[in-house]
């Protein structure tokens, strides 16, 4: 199935931070978002001039995004979970 954000929204696959080693970790912290992620997909506005609303941003898919660790919504597509998430609430990316 394909998911294609709407308006300037993104959608980003969290890179999730891995504890291993000899330290016990209570499985609640074993995983935790960093705040960085993989953009999968761009809305249908996002570079757009001629769209209502469209933003013209640096970002692309493939890019490592930075954004605050709370912002935007989870959703599963094909079993996998994603974040979507407004394209305003990027701070930066990996150049």
């Amino acid at each position: 199935m394909n998911f294609i954000p709407l308006g300037n929204r993104i959608m980003v696959e969290d890179i999730i931070e891995k504890h291993h080693g000899m330290i016990a970790i209570s499985p609640m912290t074993k995983e935790k978002p960093t705040g960085t992620g993989t953009v999968i997909a761009l809305g249908d506005t996002i570079n757009n001039p001629k769209a209502v609303g469209g933003a013209t941003t640096q970002v692309a898919v493939g890019d490592i995004i930075y954004r605050g660790e709370f912002i935007g919504q989870i959703v599963k597509v094909d079993g996998k979970e994603y974040r979507v998430m407004n394209i305003s609430d990027v701070l930066g990316k990996l150049g």
